[in-house]
């Protein structure tokens, strides 16, 4: 482990105006997005579309990296080089989403854990070896009746960590993401109860198995109540709570924090970044690891013309700098009312 190079990466990737765009939509995502702007999905396609993204001029001003599933990290340009090679000749870090989905967690219904431990020390060195500067493993923590239990909390915690400290051994930046749910009625202060919790388990559990964290990155969902609460979002409560438990639950050793928009319209996800950083200073740079609050008026655009580059890449660019301009507090909310941004965003 390389401490000096690991804080120094992480603490590029949340550098003031930039952030991370989450590319590692599965193949099965990939298809019930591209079905539904009438697009075939196939691997050339998937590849023309990212291309595309990674390749848009001056994407490095507001991006500092670019989340890669497996087939993505392998693919290539149009002019032939590898996409990890090319955005990192281009300032941009290449990471890789490396969990293995979602299972049953026994015991406990309607509860998940994450895998994909086994094997994972020769995958990352693998992923390192080949240009990977960081990882990303997701886990997800559902709100309901009874749950989240304890035990599926300290489950999940376990996975982040153990993973973390794999990445860390090989010098790739870890992205630890316990995801709280958007999911359900629950109310907004009981989301901030959960995280809270979910924060301290995962942080002990960091701590336990021995990783850095100046060179870690922590990716979380934003204070919210349920979906189907019927109580509307409140950008300021939203911030408010947000600000609070990341303060009072967050290691401030940490090597920085990254917000997912997890089913917010892109308005809101937009929006409640650059309330959370109004609210700063914060003891770790704070930013976006967004995917469809950046990408759903990209892959329409697209759609509409796949030969019209110039305007797929120039909406890319506008998407990237309104998020770019939120994670610093100096968006113009004004600009965001219209049709375009009142799109539903569910990260991965």
């Amino acid at each position: 482990m390389n401490q000096t190079d690991l804080e120094k990466t992480a603490k590029e990737m949340v550098a003031s105006g930039k952030g991370l765009l989450a590319a590692d939509e599965s193949e099965k995502t990939c298809q019930k997005r591209f079905d539904s702007v009438g697009v075939e999905c196939t691997e050339e396609t998937r590849r023309e579309y990212r291309s595309l993204l990674l390749t848009t001029p001056d994407a490095k001003d507001h991006m500092s990296g670019v989340i890669l599933y497996d087939e993505t990290f392998w693919q290539k340009t149009e002019d032939g080089d590898d996409f990890r090679t090319y955005l990192a000749s281009h300032g941009i870090f290449p990471g890789i989403k490396v969990d293995k989905g979602l299972v049953d967690l026994p015991g406990f219904p309607n509860e998940k854990v994450s895998q994909g431990l086994d094997g994972l020390p020769e995958r990352m060195e693998n992923y390192s070896k080949e240009g990977a500067k960081f990882a990303k493993w997701r886990s997800v923590i559902t709100i309901g009746e009874g749950i989240p239990t304890d035990a599926c909390i300290s489950a999940n915690a376990y996975v982040l960590a153990r993973y973390a400290r794999i990445c860390q051994d090989v010098n790739i930046v870890p992205m630890v993401e316990p995801e709280v749910l958007f999911d359900g009625n629950h109310s907004i202060e009981k989301c901030e109860e959960v995280m809270a919790k979910t924060f301290d388990a995962l942080f002990k559990a960091m701590t336990l198995y021995n990783v850095f964290m100046p060179g870690a990155i922590l990716k979380t969902s934003m204070v919210l109540p349920g979906k189907d609460s019927g109580t509307p979002i409140d950008h300021d409560d939203v911030a408010q709570r947000t600000v609070r438990v990341l303060h009072d639950h967050v290691s401030s050793e940490l090597g920085g924090v990254v917000f997912l928009s997890g089913g917010q319209t892109s308005n809101d996800a937009f929006i409640n970044l650059n309330r959370i950083a109004k609210k700063g200073p914060h003891p770790w740079g704070v930013t976006f690891s967004y995917s469809r609050a950046l990408q759903d008026p990209v892959l329409k655009e697209w759609a509409k013309d796949r030969s019209n580059k110039d305007a797929v890449q120039n909406l890319f660019a506008k998407q990237l700098q309104f998020a770019g301009n939120a994670s610093k507090g100096e968006l113009d909310e004004s600009t965001l009312h219209n049709d375009n941004f009142v799109t539903k965003s569910q990260d991965l």
